[in-house]
């Protein structure tokens, strides 16, 4: 069974050396509370993760504890002191709101929306409002609704108690100003917001105008306390234009809409580092080369040498024999959600969070050029001059293609001697990076979009022949598109507000519905492989003599492609021979043919040391080919994005539909499977 619960424990400072976790769950909370431990943990909140020596420690305190049962003799013996009870005052309902009103009112600036807390926070504020919240639960929730209804109806008591207390008192507006700002947020009208407010569930729109108003004109005095208070910590950086928010489209003689470019700069503290010098030991963090392609050569020899010879799937299997990674690891859904970036998506929703993020600020740029990103890192360096929380210190900036070119350009046109652009030396803080999401993004796609044509015959295949598969899908389906291809090798092979109330929803299929979807794929790759075994040697290749290079007509695709579709060792000096070995050319009878594509001898193999030395070559020539064409963008390119990189970044959308998968042919599917797997020596 799939491991679900990784850790780490959510108790402060554990330390506890213990591979087996247990979720925090609804039920345990209310165990904890009962047995008195919970509030020693407050903090601990429903979803999270505990070791399994906490979780026995606040949940279970009791177990293996047997009540002490006492006998007559023992009674007489001991000496017992009844106290007379005391008889609690009963209060009556309206009693008890005024109290609640007046807790709240107290508690204003501090909404607490999870049920759990707020019952705690208005029973610890006052006493006589224990038993409140649970005979509001008692009397609205009713007994056989199910525990899921029974958690988000306590939820929605939380609201009606901010509502009532408002209703008694307008200055207890904290919930009702939430829903005006998440409504205002939303694209909501100012009647809309308003219409609210006469029914009692908003604050008026006037209200809300003024609430934001407040918080931009405090942020800027906000962030800069808090980056002079919390200086000596690493921060990470992350600038983008964002678009597409609150644009009109409405056409006009002049434009088809009003969207509005946004360059965002956010941070996020790294609190277990420290803040990194520039110079070190003498020694800069910026490389004096720039970039050094003798230096990555140097890397892929002496430390990948070899690596890219064997297959993804045959590493990975590697990786399982020797005990690097368990079969957890690869947990199906979990890898799926990886580039589905919906924040509602259940399985990523804490990860998600944008707690902890800080806004440095905004403003309108489309960042297409070198000025615009100096412009929009001027908004971290005014705040520097407040803080000087980057003097001298590394700010690394996560940013796109654009961000790597421009802001790179800028530091090297201020390490120039000769420059003739005004560059601010506080740029040189800045690092940019590309994330690893990032970069797994880019290379999926990049895969797809060369091997398109296959890809588009499994999709109509797999999800039907009217739907169509974009030139450009959504990550998440060439994410699935992706998963469901290996899979079904590996089958032939093997045979807060928002955050409270808002629904969220899991991946949308479901592993029975990937399984049959792996199927469908895998009874797929058995045809077109029987294809392809049928047409042997029926593809050719094509000297162009216009470009001098060649091409290769695939004669089951029915397509002609580049050397870039096909492995590595076609794009090399020396292309893989059809049946001899690489390196002595003699009759390839027992070797091992790598996933270049070229082919060796067991014993010419090891004395080129593991590695395919033809392909080592061409990624050597490849290095230096990039590193300096890069180079030359930098130091002597335009600075701006060139109209070709401009349509790079245009994405192709698609329509975001999920397709339907009739489970009930599961069965078929999988019978026509088994009997294809079983006539492949037939072929």
């Amino acid at each position: 069974m799939v491991q679900k619960n990784y850790g780490p424990c959510s108790v402060h400072n554990c330390n506890n050396q213990i591979n087996r976790f247990r979720q925090f769950t609804q039920l345990a909370c209310e165990k904890a509370q009962k047995k008195g431990t919970y509030e020693l943990y407050a903090y601990l909140r429903i979803g999270q993760q505990l070791c399994h020596t906490h979780y026995m420690s606040i949940v279970e305190c009791d177990r293996n504890q047997k009540p002490k049962t006492l006998l007559p003799m023992e009674i007489d013996n001991e000496s017992i002191i009844i106290d007379e009870p005391i008889e609690p005052k009963n209060y009556t309902f309206a009693e008890q709101i005024t109290m609640l009103t007046k807790v709240l009112y107290e508690k204003r600036g501090n909404i607490e929306l999870d049920p759990i807390l707020f019952q705690q926070m208005i029973e610890r504020a006052n006493p006589h409002l224990k038993g409140l919240f649970d005979s509001l639960v008692k009397a609205l929730i009713p007994n056989n609704r199910s525990e899921y209804n029974k958690i988000e109806a306590r939820k929605m008591i939380v609201s009606l108690c901010y509502i009532m207390a408002g209703m008694r008192n307008k200055f207890v507006n904290d919930f009702k100003l939430e829903i005006g700002l998440y409504l205002s947020a939303s694209g909501a009208t100012r009647i809309a917001i308003d219409t609210m407010n006469s029914i009692g569930f908003s604050a008026c729109y006037l209200t809300v105008n003024n609430f934001k108003r407040k918080l931009a004109n405090e942020h800027p005095l906000k962030i800069r306390k808090f980056l002079s208070e919390e200086n000596d910590h690493l921060y990470i950086y992350n600038l983008d234009d964002y678009h597409d928010i609150h644009e009109k489209r409405r056409p006009n003689t002049v434009t088809l809409s009003t969207v509005k470019h946004m360059a965002t700069c956010i941070c996020k503290q790294v609190s277990a580092c420290a803040s990194i010098p520039i110079v070190f030991n003498n020694t800069s963090v910026h490389n004096p080369k720039n970039i050094d392609a003798s230096n990555i050569c140097f890397r892929l020899i002496n430390e990948y040498h070899g690596i890219f010879d064997i297959a993804y799937n045959n590493r990975k299997k590697q990786w399982l024999t020797h005990g690097r990674l368990d079969n957890d690891t690869f947990d199906q859904i979990e890898l799926l959600t990886v580039h589905c970036y919906d924040d509602a998506i259940a399985e990523r929703k804490e990860e998600r969070s944008m707690k902890g993020v800080r806004l440095i600020g905004l403003q309108e740029s489309n960042l297409h050029s070198m000025n615009d990103y100096i412009r929009a890192l001027k908004m971290i360096l005014d705040i520097d001059k407040d803080t000087e929380h980057l003097r001298n210190k590394v700010a690394p900036l996560v940013a796109d293609w654009p961000g790597q070119l421009f802001i790179r350009k800028a530091i090297t046109n201020l390490h120039k001697a000769d420059s003739q652009y005004s560059i601010p030396a506080e740029i040189n803080s800045f690092i940019p990076i590309l994330g690893p999401l990032h970069v797994s993004l880019n290379s999926r796609e990049h895969v797809l979009i060369i091997y398109y044509t296959f890809f588009q015959k499994l999709f109509h295949t797999v999800f039907g022949k009217k739907k169509v598969l974009a030139k450009k899908p959504k990550p998440w389906r060439i994410n699935l598109l992706l998963d469901l291809t290996y899979n079904g090798w590996y089958e032939r092979n093997h045979c807060e507000l928002k955050d409270t109330f808002e629904k969220t929803k899991a991946y949308p299929y479901k592993p029975s519905s990937l399984k049959l979807l792996t199927d469908k794929t895998a009874l797929f790759l058995l045809d077109y492989f029987q294809e392809i075994f049928k047409n042997q040697g029926k593809s050719k290749s094509i000297k162009l003599k216009k470009k001098k290079t060649l091409q290769y007509e695939l004669f089951t695709l029915r397509e002609t492609v580049d050397p870039k579709c096909l492995p590595t060792g076609y794009s090399a000096n020396i292309p893989p021979s059809p049946d001899a070995c690489d390196h002595c050319r003699k009759k390839l009878d027992d070797g091992e043919v790598l996933i270049c594509g070229h082919g060796y001898h067991f014993e010419c193999y090891q004395m080129m040391e593991y590695g395919c030395r033809h392909c080592e070559e061409y990624y050597k020539r490849g290095i230096y080919s990039n590193v300096n064409s890069f180079l030359e963008r930098l130091e002597r390119g335009p600075n701006v994005l060139t109209s070709e990189e401009k349509d790079e970044e245009v994405p192709v959308e698609e329509n975001e539909t999920v397709e339907e998968i009739e489970t009930n042919k599961s069965h078929e599917i999988h019978t026509k499977f088994l009997n294809a797997l079983n006539s492949v020596n037939t072929w």
